[in-house]
């Protein structure tokens, strides 16, 4: 079985792109792995968050613990969009920014996928050029379909 990978950095923003990427495994009989990214920094953020919380509580929280954190809102809107009509899994890639596409596409190669949605935003050439671009760089790089949402 092939199938379908979104990634979905706002859950507002990319609800549509999380719906068509469901139109399509339906329509494919794939299944979809939906990918939360976030830093190293949003991840300390969470951690720190949830030390001070275990603080208080008298407990601890492990990596699972901060994953499920930094993940949580695009939990919820997987579960809302594509409910029990369409299988999926959830993963959380912690990389820094420059680094998150090479990551998109080894989970893409990893599971299979055949086709890549995943947002983009309106940049100067310029400013892809000095900042990159992680959509650009899935566009050119991923061995298969990509369809991308400009903000």
């Amino acid at each position: 079985m092939t199938r379908t990978l979104t990634v979905i950095e706002d859950t507002d923003r990319d609800r549509a792109l999380l719906q068509k990427a469901r139109t399509v495994a339906l329509g494919e009989g794939n299944d979809i792995v939906v990918v939360a990214l976030a830093t190293p920094d949003e991840y300390e953020d969470v951690a720190s968050t949830l030390d001070e919380i275990g603080r208080v509580e008298h407990t601890s929280y492990d990596e699972d613990d901060i994953l499920e954190g930094l993940s949580g809102d695009v939990q919820d809107l997987a579960s809302d969009v594509l409910g029990e009509a369409v299988e999926y899994v959830l993963r959380t890639v912690v990389e820094e920014k420059g680094a998150q596409a090479d990551a998109v596409i080894e989970i893409a190669t990893e599971t299979g996928s055949d086709h890549v949605f995943i947002p983009g935003s309106r940049r100067s050439p310029t400013g892809k050029a000095v900042f990159g671009d992680r959509t650009q760089r899935v566009l050119l790089n991923f061995d298969g379909f990509v369809t991308t949402s400009m903000e």
